[in-house]
């Protein structure tokens, strides 16, 4: 018995560091990334960039001077990421009280009225998450059309994807 017990906890531990090193949110297939209160930014041919809290923007570990303006787009950037986030954590615990509630009222043979309201619920988060996204590309053209350094990143996020999430929310 204990001969099948390490390999079980070692794969456990793995499973568990792996964990440890996932970005708390990937938008935009990877393009940017969130982990803790600093979004990063990848686009294939240019050094990653980062963006703390504060709106401080580094490019390829090199901090890049901004003047006050320039520093609170970068910081609502960063801001809409995470509000990205909280929305979608939001969306995860309200599809599981959904699915516990469907449960119960499975097992008990009522009909409940608490899945429609999730799926409200549900809707108006994906909405915010499409707000959320409008938000990041209008601050993504304003960075282009003033800081030259921000411009390799300008098109992470498209007008398309933010149509197509609207369009997705209506559905």
């Amino acid at each position: 018995m204990k001969a099948h017990v390490r390999p079980l906890l070692l794969a456990l531990l793995g499973c568990a560091l792996a964990a440890c090193d996932m970005p708390d949110t990937t938008m935009a297939n990877g393009a940017i990334t969130m982990r803790g209160d600093t979004v990063t930014l990848r686009v294939t041919g240019s050094p990653k960039a980062v963006i703390d809290a504060d709106g401080t923007f580094t490019v390829d570990g090199n901090t890049v001077p901004t003047t006050p303006a320039e520093r609170e787009l970068l910081a609502s950037y960063n801001r809409s990421v995470h509000s990205v986030h909280e929305a979608g954590l939001a969306m995860g615990m309200t599809g599981g009280e959904i699915a516990a509630k469907a449960v119960a009222a499975k097992l008990s043979s009522t009909q409940d009225k608490a899945a429609e309201d999730g799926a409200g619920e549900i809707k108006k988060l994906t909405r915010d998450i499409c707000k959320a996204q409008a938000a990041i590309k209008s601050t993504q053209d304003q960075l282009a059309a003033q800081l030259a350094a921000f411009a390799p990143y300008a098109k992470i996020i498209d007008a398309s994807d933010v149509s197509d999430c609207e369009s997705d929310a209506k559905d």
